[in-house]
């Protein structure tokens, strides 16, 4: 499993599943917090967030797609 340092958050797009059909949108604007680094004080593993327009750097892991935020990218939570 990756570990993000410092303030960085992994996290994936959240898609939404419709019957069969799994859609994963070009730009999603929802994600789900899949781990934190130390320093990460607003939010946990399995927290669904908002983030800015333009973020962070996509990581392909064991045939799986994150994205490596810092957490000042976030703009809400829901909670």
């Amino acid at each position: 499993m990756l570990t993000p340092i410092a303030k960085r958050v992994l996290i994936q797009p959240i898609e939404v599943k419709h019957d069969k059909i799994i859609l994963s949108n070009q730009k999603p604007s929802q994600f789900t917090v899949i781990a934190i680094g130390d320093e990460v004080t607003k939010v946990k593993p399995g927290d669904v967030i908002f983030l800015e327009k333009h973020y962070g750097v996509e990581i392909d892991h064991e045939q799986k797609k994150f994205q490596c935020i810092d957490e000042s990218c976030i703009l809400a939570k829901i909670s």
